[in-house]
């Protein structure tokens, strides 16, 4: 029987090369797979931080990952040490590296991490690293459309309970999601409320919501996609004080339209193959349309995030922009180029926008 069973390396190399349509799973999940794969082997069971260096390698080494690594998750850190929340909903699970990363950290408290998964397959691979990461007490992976997931929330842990929320699903989706969390009545009053991709792909409506109406103070940041440094793309954070305009629509503003046909068609065509195959021309014209089309409504990135490579790590630590200032042209350096999975740290420190309006935990 063991001369039966192939080196692993042949078998690393058959599980990440991408398949001529032999199913649909190994169609559409190949790299996912890979991950699960390479976790199983290489991280060590209950060593949260070893699942997610090999989550990182992956994504650094071999293949991009739709994950909030680097710098993106120096701003989701930044935001749980200063909100310190006791329940964080996610939507949009992936193959759950930012779930167990959030649990990592609000487990220090006897905090819970609630993400939403509507892929069978990605969450499937999701509970498996939860499990090996030891941390199955405090993420539940719920299977579902977020519309029925929300409620089962709502049921269990009752109004006002969720004090974070990490959207990371379709951007085009996060207004009304949002909406709905308020509508519901699910987050709690000084909540927070980040949202990932918000520029690549695009969720124009969302930045258009909490950036007018008044119960949001939000900061926009713009950093770079992990796994592709050439990559631009903006986070939001918001925290929520709830009053007249919660729960209602902002203004209309047409040409918004337009900017979310597109962001929708861009995130179908890194679905199918990657964000970072769509480097340059058109994402990039898109990029640049879109921002000329918020500064002339007024709303522009009020923070980026800069990272240094120091003692063969990468440091990330944001930085407040001054009004009307443009957040720092790429220099053309990636830091996947000098450093391995877990290997990126970030700096906590910084004010966000909600906390000096008196808002937050």
């Amino acid at each position: 029987l063991e001369a039966e069973v192939q080196p692993a390396e042949i078998l690393d190399i058959t599980i990440r090369r991408r398949p001529n349509c032999q199913s649909r799973y190994e169609d559409f999940h190949y790299k996912e797979a890979s991950v699960l794969e390479t976790v199983v082997r290489e991280a060590t069971a209950g060593d949260v931080k070893s699942v997610h260096a090999a989550i990182e390698n992956v994504g650094l080494k071999e293949v991009w990952l739709k994950i909030a690594g680097g710098e993106k998750a120096c701003v989701i850190d930044n935001v749980i040490a200063k909100q310190k929340p006791k329940l964080i909903l996610e939507f949009g699970t992936y193959v759950g590296y930012t779930s167990t990363r959030m649990a990592l950290q609000v487990d220090a408290w006897n905090g819970r991490v609630v993400t939403m998964e509507m892929d069978p397959v990605n969450a499937t691979i999701a509970r498996n690293h939860v499990e090996m990461a030891g941390l199955s007490h405090a993420v539940t992976v719920q299977l579902g459309h977020s519309d029925d997931a929300v409620q089962m929330v709502l049921e269990k842990f009752g109004p006002g309970s969720v004090d974070m929320v990490f959207m990371d699903q379709r951007g085009t989706a996060f207004h009304d999601d949002l909406r709905n969390l308020e509508q519901l009545n699910l987050m709690a009053e000084n909540a927070v409320v980040i949202a990932d991709n918000v520029l690549k792909p695009g969720a124009p409506y969302h930045v258009w919501r909490i950036s007018t109406l008044p119960h949001y103070a939000t900061d926009i940041i713009d950093l770079r996609e992990f796994g592709s440094a050439p990559v631009e793309d903006w986070m939001t954070v918001s925290w929520v004080h709830k009053g007249p305009s919660y729960g209602q629509l902002p203004a209309e503003v047409r040409q918004l339209n337009e900017l979310a046909r597109e962001s929708d068609r861009f995130r179908l065509k890194a679905m199918a193959t990657s964000m970072k195959d769509l480097v340059g021309d058109p994402l990039d014209e898109f990029a640049k349309k879109f921002t000329e089309e918020f500064i002339e409504l007024g709303i522009r990135t009020s923070m980026y995030v800069r990272t240094d490579i120091i003692d063969g790590c990468a440091v990330s630590r944001l930085v407040r922009l001054a009004p009307g200032e443009s957040p720092p042209v790429w220099a053309g350096e990636d830091p996947r180029d000098e450093i391995q999975g877990g290997q990126w740290r970030g700096v906590l420190g910084g004010v966000f926008a909600g906390e000096a309006a008196g808002y937050g935990g």
